[in-house]
């Protein structure tokens, strides 16, 4: 899988899994949205969002970035490293 694909698929699974969490349709859920603007958005659902990534990985995602993530760019970049592709 090339990095863009690999990039691609971490930002479909994010906003997928974010969407899911909240409540949202996916397309509510764009990649430059900061999460504290998210209806529904808490730390409560923030690691509901990680478990469930860690689970559709089948690994864990660097909790540093993870915590650190302010946006869902920011999220798809913590996955993307999980999957050993780097972001940008």
């Amino acid at each position: 899988m090339s990095s863009d694909a690999a990039t691609d698929a971490a930002e479909a699974l994010v906003i997928e899994v974010v969407a899911q969490v909240l409540d949202l349709d996916e397309d509510e859920v764009a990649v430059d949205a900061n999460f504290a603007d998210l209806p529904g958005w808490d730390s409560v659902n923030a690691m509901r969002v990680l478990v469930l990534l860690e689970r559709e990985l089948g690994e864990p995602v660097d909790y540093d970035s993870f915590a650190s993530a302010h946006t869902v760019a920011d999220m798809v970049e913590a996955v993307a490293e999980v999957s050993g592709v780097s972001g940008g």
